[in-house]
């Protein structure tokens, strides 16, 4: 599986950074951020309508919970989206404002997983990856470049992390732990060859699929890591996928117009059939106990 895809453009509102695309199957549409330009936006797949919420922190990755609410991993930790407003559920220890929540994925038990990156180029791995988990943050694993590609198998036994930095651009997998929320036995699971891994999700045939950002390509990797398709775009930037639809066999890809030069659809939101469905993806259920008192 070798071509160009036949693409339906969702959006052309060109973001800055597009990225974390999302199928809320309940309001039959899709939701998704523009990390630069502090938006979250959501399309509705019957009638096209985008609306649109601003942030006041970078949004990097988002995720629904039980009762359908929105809840984002920005700035320095998470938020639930409450008409138009956030309230604070969260925050990374020791949270340092040079530094900004990126991508990430909900695990089987309902846990939001998602790491942080700095907001200015760093010679130095600064970078971790968080668990929320009933209301408390721990660091899972540390000394990450540019945190990317977080998704877990579906039989909950594999956890997927990239670093998309130009000077690692990795792919690992490591045996997971649903019951504990803990990770084992890191390695290797995929090296590109040509563009830099940034967000990913894994089909229902337990194929992990990312975005080669500056390839202009989806690639596809069956359970062993190996190269098996890839799908060429009309934007050089793709960030991040999604399984969305209601049976799951659209693959909905977000883009970046920084640094695309100008391209005519860098920045928007792509849709297009692959042949494969993804799974339902999780809701958030391990949050803090709102404060009654």
């Amino acid at each position: 599986m070798n071509a160009a895809a036949e693409v339906t453009v969702l959006h052309a509102g060109a973001d800055i950074v597009g990225e974390s695309p999302l199928w809320d199957a309940d309001r039959n549409a899709v939701w998704w951020v523009d990390i630069a330009g502090r938006a979250i936006r959501c399309r509705d797949f019957a009638s096209g309508a985008v609306t649109n919420v601003e942030t006041p922190f970078m949004p990097g990755a988002l995720a629904l919970d039980s009762e359908g609410g929105v809840i984002v991993a920005g700035g320095t930790g998470w938020h639930r989206l409450v008409d138009g407003s956030f309230d604070m559920l969260a925050e990374v220890p020791g949270a340092s404002a040079d530094m900004r929540m990126n991508d990430g994925t909900v695990d089987p038990a309902g846990r939001f997983w998602a790491g942080t990156v700095p907001l200015k180029p760093s010679e130095v791995p600064r970078g971790a990856l968080y668990r929320l988990d009933a209301g408390h943050v721990f660091e899972a694993l540390n000394g990450l470049r540019t945190q990317n590609g977080t998704a877990v198998s579906p039989d909950g036994r594999t956890f997927y992390l990239a670093d998309s930095h130009p000077d690692v651009r990795t792919i690992w997998a490591f045996d997971f732990d649903v019951e504990g929320g803990t990770l084992r036995n890191r390695r290797v699971f995929h090296r590109t060859t040509r563009g830099r891994p940034d967000g990913a999700a894994v089909d229902s045939e337990n194929c992990y699929w990312f975005a080669a950002i500056d390839a202009g390509q989806i690639v596809r990797l069956d359970p062993r890591g190996r190269e098996i398709g890839a799908i060429s775009l009309p934007v050089s930037r793709p960030t991040n996928l999604a399984f969305c639809g209601p049976d799951l066999s659209t693959l909905v890809v977000t883009s970046m117009s920084t640094g695309a030069g100008g391209a005519a659809l860098a920045g928007s939101l792509l849709a297009f059939d692959v042949g494969v469905k993804g799974w339902p993806q999780p809701p958030v259920t391990s949050l803090p106990v709102p404060d009654t008192r």
